[in-house]
């Protein structure tokens, strides 16, 4: 997976979910912490429409939030050979 972000927010359960997958398997990601940056936050939410975190982009396509992301590792996800 490359350029992945993740939006999210510390103490978020479903953030941490995501985050330690992908620390678990080091992969890398670049993380916002929405819950220092209101404004940022605010920003994201109006391009993607969804009101909780995490947020996921992968090579700067919204997965969705931490269900979205492990349904698309296990149906749609094709890594590279």
């Amino acid at each position: 997976m490359k350029n992945v972000k993740i939006y999210f927010k510390r103490g978020c359960p479903y953030c941490s979910r995501v985050i330690d997958f992908f620390e678990r398997n080091n992969l890398e990601f670049e993380g916002f912490d929405v819950g220092v940056d209101a404004k940022l936050y605010d920003e994201i939410k109006s391009i993607t429409g969804h009101q909780t975190v995490p947020q996921i982009f992968i090579d700067g396509e919204f997965i969705g939030g931490s269900d979205d992301f492990f349904h698309f590792l296990e149906h749609e996800y094709q890594p590279d050979s």
